[in-house]
């Protein structure tokens, strides 16, 4: 489901999504991939990016079909 009031909204976790990504990447690089704990924060942590980019992205493109 989307709110076609909160455009922005959608754009906004967008970019946020994309820095987590970022985030999670420099940390890889930083410290590496040591143990579980660090596989499970990767896991975690890209797969909530990715799904908030894609049901963003959903969401801004049935906005912009309804305008």
């Amino acid at each position: 489901m989307f709110d076609p009031e909160k455009l922005n909204e959608y754009k906004i976790r967008i970019l946020l999504s994309l820095l987590v990504i970022l985030l999670v990447i420099v940390a890889v690089f930083y410290r590496g991939i040591n143990g579980i704990a660090s596989i499970e924060v990767i896991f975690v942590g890209l797969l909530f990016s990715l799904v908030s980019i894609f049901h963003a992205s959903w969401a801004i493109l049935k906005i912009k079909k309804l305008q």
